[in-house]
């Protein structure tokens, strides 16, 4: 928490000999956040007056959280204020190094590698012996025998595949043919193909989707963007009895009359 809170103590400016009625308010509102006053590296005035009978003066504090490791302090840098008459704190916060894997293992849908990878699991499947499960330890024997056949399937089909911003999910080992096939030549007609290829995969993955939300979950507001700015609705004003209804108590007392007028 930082920021130019307008108070002069002598807690935080030794120049400055009484203490502020607010000290206390601020110091009590920082600790139920569980932050303590940061220590300065370099103390001096953080606001520098532009007037000759004042003098300059300690306002700009910082509150740092005692059990974080990451900063314990901050330092004032006047040569930064340039036209301002506040100085900048900084605190430098300590960031340890971290890998971050984008990368991840994947079995594509409607893929030869698919089909190898159910055929494996089912054909290992039937040859699991399951007529002596007579006990638990039987039983997990026949758990632990299964969970292999899944994990030397997986790992048998599975391809490493790199998240990147320019992932699509329509793409498909067609299109990177295609294109491997168009890098090594730079022939025309391959490019052609290249482009046919992705126009083909886009067509099939979105058919895919658009039946998929019109037949398995039945959620057609899956294909609105909603991020977009929405039209309102046209709507035609009601008319009753040559007069337009345009609130709510009117439009009421229209139904009213309309319907009693009918229910005979």
């Amino acid at each position: 928490m930082t920021g130019d809170f307008n108070i002069r103590d002598n807690d935080w400016d030794l120049n400055y000999s009484h203490h502020s009625a607010h000290t206390e308010d601020l110091l009590t509102l920082a600790e139920s956040l569980d932050l303590d006053l940061s220590p300065t590296t370099n103390p001096g005035p953080t606001r520098f007056t532009d007037n000759l009978h004042d003098t300059n003066s300690v306002i700009d504090l910082a509150f740092i959280n005692p059990n974080n490791s990451g900063f314990r302090q901050h330092s004032l840098h006047p040569e930064l204020r340039r036209p301002s008459d506040h100085v900048p704190l900084i605190i430098e916060v300590s960031i340890n190094e971290t890998h971050i894997d984008n990368s991840f293992w994947s079995i594509s849908k409607d893929s030869e590698e698919e089909n190898n990878f159910i055929k494996a699991i089912t054909d290992n499947i039937l040859t699991l012996d399951i007529s002596n499960i007579t006990s638990k330890e039987n039983l997990e024997t026949i758990i632990q025998q299964l969970a292999s056949i899944f994990n030397e399937a997986w790992h048998s089909q599975a391809k490493k595949k790199c998240m990147t911003k320019h992932s699509k999910d329509w793409w498909n080992h067609v299109c990177t043919e295609s294109l491997n096939r168009y890098r090594n030549t730079g022939d025309i007609e391959h490019w052609r193909e290249f482009k046919s290829n992705i126009r083909v995969a886009k067509r099939e993955f979105f058919d895919n989707k658009i039946h998929e939300i019109a037949s398995s979950n039945k959620r057609p507001w899956d294909l609105m963007n909603w991020v977009k700015k929405k039209n309102l609705p046209t709507i035609e004003s009601i008319i009753h009895e040559g007069q337009s209804c345009n609130t709510l108590p009117e439009l009421w007392h229209a139904l009213h009359l309309s319907y009693n007028s009918a229910k005979n």
